[in-house]
Order: C-alpha cells, then structure tokens, then sequence
C-alpha cells in the first residue's frame, strides 16, 4: 500500500460557542478554494472536492487561533494533525494544512503559492479533497487555514475480483502457461478469509487451511493460499501462485478493509490456488 503521508496540522470540530457563518466569509473560503483548484487544473490535476467536515475543522482551527492568538499548526488545546483527525473521526490516507494571514483571498492564496512547502500541499496529485476556513482577526486580516486530505478509496469488490481473475489468466497465457478453472468452492473460501482478515486486521491462516482440510476440498492433490493487504492488483496478478505451473484451479477473495482501521480502505486479497487430483 502506497506510503502515508502525515504532513502538518488541521482541526477536527468547531470550537462551542462559534458564531454563526457570516456571508462574506463563505465567498472568500469558496474563493480561495477556487484559486487553488485553479492551480492544479493549469498542470492538469484533478480538482480538490470540498469537505464538510475537513471545511469545519479548517474553521475551527482559524477560530482557535484568533481566540487564543497564536498563528501556528500546533494548538495547546487541540494539539497536532493526528489528534484532530482522530478526534474528529474523519478518515483519510493523509492530510495536510495550509496557514495564511492575508488582507485577501487573493493574496493569502499568492503567499501559499510562493511558499515551497505550502505550494507542495497545493499540488499533491494523491489529495483528493480541500477544506477552507476563514476568521477575520483582531488586527482586521484574514486567518486562512486550508486543510487537505486523500480519502480512501472505495471499491466495488466483485469488479475487483472479476479484473484479478482475468489479469492472472491473462499472465498465465502470456507465459505459456495454461488458463485457471475458476472454482466455486475454492472462491467462497478464499471470500471468507478475506471478510475475517479484514475485521480482524490480520490473516487467518490456521483457520483457511482446517477450512481447506475439510470435506469436499479433499479432491484437491495440492493447494496454496497466498494473502494481500495493497491496492496494486499487479502483485496479486504476478505472484508465485497465481503463475505457478502446478495449479490448475483458483479462487479470489476480495474485502476492503474498514476506514477506521490502520489500512484504511485496502484491499484484503485471499488467492487460493489448487491442483485437482
């Protein structure tokens, strides 16, 4: 699974007692959303999708500054990126924040842009959402906290398991191998265990090989179990089993593992690779 990426810092909830939104503010978050998206489309990268919760707790982070006056990532009360964003129960594969005081929109968004690590959060292609939050200060200037995020994916499983299925009959042929006969059986098993790995967060082993063991799945001569935490279906689709010479029958078992657990929406892969007797 592609590396996390945990830059900086953004707030998870609105502070109690925030006054209502007022109008102008909405247009200038709403603004210098569309400076930045700007931005990313000029290099032909995707728009940021506006957040709601991302959006309350960019708001809620410009809030604390101005109330406590300090113009930092880092809060005394609400602390650090992984603090917020776990308090605030928002999943995501990685977040970062932009700061800015500015008069403007527009010139909070010029300083981002001139600011090297600011512009890199700007243009990371994985971020797929944005959420903008504005306070008018004390001193009448603009406190801007942009708070980025790449979500988890969500995957439609049985598309996935039909395109592994079909890579690795693909490769096989390719290698000179012959196709593998899917089997029933050996899918609903290879289903199962990638259901339980992903409550549990771990493969099951022991329990897919009683399973294996039992009843009708004595036909097979031999059989080989190989599991898969990614997002990458090419290492599912080249390993050893699914091009080994032996087999002649397989199953796939996909599950996507929950946003709240530490593999945040990957893919649980089970292949079960057999040869008939």
């Amino acid at each position: 699974m592609r590396r996390l990426i945990t830059l900086l810092a953004l707030a998870s909830t609105a502070l109690a007692g925030e006054a209502p939104r007022e109008e102008q503010l909405d247009a200038l978050e709403a603004r210098l959303a569309e400076l930045l998206n700007g931005e990313r489309t000029e290099r032909k990268l995707a728009p940021l999708a506006s957040h709601k919760e991302l959006a309350a707790a960019a708001r809620a982070h410009s809030l604390d500054m101005k109330t406590n006056h300090f113009f930092s990532h880092e809060s005394k009360t609400t602390g650090r990126v992984n603090d917020r964003v776990t308090k605030a129960g928002i999943p995501n594969r990685g977040v970062a924040e932009n700061l800015a005081r500015a008069a403007t929109a527009e010139d909070a968004h010029k300083f981002l842009m001139q600011s090297p690590k600011h512009k890199e959060n700007i243009l990371r292609p994985e971020f797929t959402h944005v959420g903008i939050g504005i306070v008018r200060g004390g001193d009448g200037l603009l406190l801007c906290t942009q708070a980025f995020m790449q979500a988890p994916p969500v995957y439609d499983v049985a598309k996935v398991r039909q395109e592994i299925a079909e890579g690795i009959n693909k490769a096989r042929l390719e290698k000179g191998l012959r196709r593998l006969i899917p089997d029933d059986v050996l899918s609903q098993q290879a289903l199962a265990h990638s259901e339980r790995a992903a409550r549990s967060g771990e493969p099951q082993p022991a329990w897919l090989e009683a399973e294996l063991r039992r009843g009708k799945d004595r036909r097979w001569r031999v059989h080989e179990a190989a599991y898969f935490v990614t997002d990458d279906l090419s290492k599912v689709i080249q390993s050893d089993a699914a091009l080994s010479a032996q087999h002649d029958h397989f199953g796939v078992g996909v599950a996507q593992a929950p946003a709240a657990s530490k593999e945040v929406g990957a893919l649980w892969i089970t292949l079960l690779c057999a040869q008939k007797k």
